[in-house]
């Protein structure tokens, strides 16, 4: 038995409910009996409002992502104004919710370039303070 929904009755149906048909006319010019028209007219709806959920919350989620972003340009700002090294301020901001590109735009730079200073700025501190550490280990042991 064939598939009562190939493609090309689904354009058929979405192109008659759109005139106005009712099932009944609907189901009578697909060959179709009234009960299938509706169950997929309702589950059709279903996908609507489904989609609308679905877009309604990713809007939602880049509005938080936006206002977080907001923020932490504005605490890194200050930070830098404070005297905070740039690069380590754009790091902290990014790890606040901020892009590299959205940091990028703030000095004038790429997305690349800003991730690259900020990353790069953090690997050289952080060995230095280990090193640091294990040479006050050494002399404490002697």
């Amino acid at each position: 038995m064939p598939r009562p929904w190939s493609d090309d009755r689904k354009k058929r149906l979405t192109a008659l409910q759109a005139a106005g048909r009712s099932a009944d006319e609907i189901a009578k010019a697909l060959g179709l009996r009234r009960d299938q028209v509706i169950a997929r007219i309702e589950l059709m709806a279903s996908w609507e409002r489904n989609r609308a959920m679905y877009d309604k919350a990713l809007e939602k989620r880049a509005q938080a992502q936006d206002a977080r972003a907001q923020k932490a340009i504005a605490t890194m700002k200050k930070a830098i104004a404070r005297g905070m090294a740039r690069n380590e301020a754009m790091f902290e901001a990014n790890l606040a919710g901020a892009t590299w590109r959205e940091i990028g735009e703030q000095f004038g730079i790429s997305a690349v370039t800003a991730g690259v200073a900020a990353r790069s700025s953090r690997k050289r501190a952080g060995p230095a303070k280990t090193q640091a550490a294990k040479r006050r280990r050494r002399v404490s042991r002697r």
